[in-house]
C-alpha cells in the first residue's frame, strides 16, 4: 500500500476502528478519524503522527446525515479522493423482545448501523471512483439464520446493510472500487459485554490479531468484492 492513500475510518475513537487507523497510518499519507468522542480522537491522532501520517480529526455524529455531505465534500475539496474506507462505527442497544424494544433505540440502530453507510456511500463515491484502487471494508454481522430471539433490532440492521453492501458492489463490479463485509470474532468490547455478558474473556481473539486480518483485506491487491468475510 503506497504512503500517499488517504484513508476515512469511521469509529476511530476506540476498539477496531482506533486501531485499524494506527496500523493503516504506516503506509497511509493522510487518515480522516470519525468519532464522537474528541478526546480519544485527539489521542489516537497524536499516535498516527507519530508513524509520519497526516490526519484530520472529525468529530461527528454520524446520524446527523446532512453532515456527512458536507465531509464527502470537504475531502473532495481537499483531496480529491479517497484511497481506503473502513466503516466501524456501530451501536448495539440490549437484547429483547421485539415488543420490550424502546422506539428510540431501534431507530438508533438503524440509524447508525444502516443508514449512516447507505449515507457515506452516497456521499463518498465520486471519491471512490478518483482513486486508482479503491478498496472498502465495513464491519457487519454475518447473519446466517433470521428469527432469532432477542436479536429483532441488531440482526434486523446486519441483514439490511449486507444486501446494501453486496448491491452496491455488484453495481460497481467493473469498476476500480472493491467493497467487502468483515464480521469480526468475539473480541473484548461493549459488544460482547452486552451480547455474551459473563463470557470468559480468557479465550477471545486479540484485537492484533483481528487488525491483520482487516488490513489483509484493504490490500489493493485484494479483487474479491461483495464478500462476507471473517477471522478464521
Amino acid at each position: 500500500m503506497s504512503k500517499s492513500k488517504i484513508c476515512v475510518v469511521t469509529g476511530a475513537s476506540s476498539n477496531i476502528g482506533k486501531n485499524v487507523a494506527i496500523r493503516l497510518s504506516k503506509v497511509a499519507s493522510h487518515i480522516y478519524l470519525i468519532g464522537r468522542n474528541v478526546k480519544s480522537l485527539e489521542e489516537t491522532s497524536d499516535l498516527i503522527i507519530s508513524n509520519n501520517c497526516e490526519t484530520t480529526i472529525v468529530p461527528l455524529d454520524l446520524t446527523n446525515f446532512d453532515l456527512i455531505d458536507e465531509l464527502g465534500h470537504n475531502i473532495y475539496k481537499r483531496h480529491n479522493k479517497i484511497d481506503v474506507f473502513i466503516s466501524c462505527a456501530g451501536t448495539i442497544k440490549n437484547l429483547s423482545p421485539v415488543t420490550s424494544i424502546k422506539p428510540k433505540d431501534f431507530e438508533d440502530i438503524i440509524n447508525l448501523n444502516l443508514i449512516s453507510n447507505y449515507r457515506l456511500l452516497r456521499s463518498f463515491h465520486p471519491l471512490f471512483i478518483a482513486a486508482d484502487k479503491a478498496r472498502l471494508l465495513i464491519i457487519s454481522k454475518n447473519v446466517l439464520e433470521i428469527g432469532n430471539q432477542y436479536w429483532g433490532s441488531y440482526n434486523t440492521a446486519m441483514l439490511a446493510l449486507n444486501n446494501l453492501i453486496k448491491t452496491y458492489a455488484n453495481e460497481n463490479k467493473d469498476s476500480n472500487i472493491k467493497i467487502n463485509l468483515f464480521e469480526p470474532p468475539l473480541i473484548e468490547s461493549n459488544f460482547i459485554d452486552i451480547t455474551y455478558p459473563g463470557i470468559d474473556k480468557k479465550n477471545l481473539i486479540k484485537l492484533e490479531l483481528v487488525i491483520d486480518k482487516i488490513l489483509s483485506y484493504l490490500n489493493e491487491n485484494i479483487t474479491e468484492t461483495g464478500e462476507m468475510f471473517n477471522f478464521s
